[in-house]
């Protein structure tokens, strides 16, 4: 699939994508060090949201926050 690509060409492929990871990254971390959490401690969750690509930014979200 990718064997007739340079790396230059494979890198625009993907930079959205990394992009948009980087991204949510920065506004979970950043969400987590304003809000209070739920069921896991803000240490633990800053690993999860770093660690886990994609589907940890997306769990923080959806069960790591604190309903207001």
């Amino acid at each position: 699939m990718f064997n007739d690509m340079t790396s230059y060409e494979i890198f625009k492929l993907f930079a959205p994508l990394i992009a948009i990871q980087i991204g949510l990254i920065f506004f979970c971390l950043r969400l987590l060090v304003k809000e209070n959490v739920r069921n896991l401690s803000k240490p633990f969750w800053a690993v999860i949201i770093v660690a886990i690509n994609f589907l940890g930014p997306i769990l923080y979200l959806l069960l790591g926050r604190e309903e207001k």
